[in-house]
């Protein structure tokens, strides 16, 4: 089983700027975890898009 210094759940903006961060220090592993489906919908892709999907369960 491998392990890690780092262990971070989501990679959402704050979860990837953090394992970026932390991973600077070359000595030190990191692990970014994210869950979800697939992202075939268009407009999670354009930033515009957000309007259409805040509603959508499916995406949201």
């Amino acid at each position: 089983m491998d392990s890690y210094d780092f262990i971070i759940v989501g990679a959402g903006s704050a979860g990837c700027v953090l394992a970026n961060r932390l991973s600077e220090d070359e000595g030190k592993t990191v692990l970014l975890l994210e869950a979800g489906g697939t992202d075939h919908n268009i407009f999670i892709h354009i930033p515009a898009g957000f309007f259409e999907t805040i509603s959508n369960p499916k995406v949201n």
